[in-house]
């Protein structure tokens, strides 16, 4: 009997150990398991359908069935509700990280082409407007205002670019004599990451 349900993005992660919940720990250090990949080679929406529909015919050990999965599946966070203690032990712990370059691109491609439902938007709307948003009654200073439009702007009229318009135009030109990435990046002291989103006009696309 299944006791648990999931997707991913590669079939390694089925049989990776990283990244699970308790429970699933749990059972997997007491007894052993099969894993079986029952779809290969469908689209991610299709996926994530297969993924609710599987966990609502064995149902979660909170709803009376066999998986130890929190979620309902689908985005991956559906009918999970996190408890005020969990709230505060997540904000400690990512108090003070910095994501790099490099996680800000993995993300970013994660994403890239999902369209969320309409449902899905109207809830995310609704949980913003009025005082459920946190910044509700907050007076925004002048300096915070500036310092807003500042990092809005495009380029090198961003005041937290590292890199010129001549810069950006000589990245290409060098990429394009074969040079790596890795070798440009460190020519301008940034990272990889921002090289390729140039090179790949993710970034400085109106240069």
């Amino acid at each position: 009997m299944p006791f648990y349900i999931g997707i991913g993005l590669e079939t390694k992660r089925a049989y990776s150990k990283t990244h699970r919940n308790s429970n699933w720990k749990s059972i997997v250090n007491k007894t052993d398991y099969d894993i079986e990949i029952l779809f290969d080679n469908i689209d991610y929406e299709c996926a994530k359908n297969k993924e609710k529909e599987f966990i609502e015919l064995y149902k979660r050990k909170k709803d009376g069935g066999l998986l130890c999965n929190l979620t309902l599946g689908g985005d991956g966070v559906l009918g999970l509700i996190h408890t005020e203690e969990s709230k505060i032990k997540m904000s400690i712990a990512n108090k003070g990280k910095s994501i790099s370059d490099w996680q800000k691109q993995k993300v970013s491609d994660f994403h890239k082409g999902r369209k969320r439902l309409e449902e899905t938007k109207n809830k995310i709307s609704e949980a913003q407007r009025g005082e459920k948003n946190c910044r509700y009654g907050v007076e925004v200073s002048e300096s915070t205002k500036k310092r807003m439009s500042d990092s809005s702007k495009k380029g090198e009229d961003n005041i937290s670019s590292k890199l010129t318009k001549f810069d950006v135009l000589e990245i290409r030109k060098i990429y394009l004599t074969g040079l790596s990435s890795r070798k440009i990046a460190k020519m301008f002291k940034v990272t990889k990451g921002t090289i390729m989103s140039i090179i790949n006009k993710k970034t400085w696309k109106h240069v």
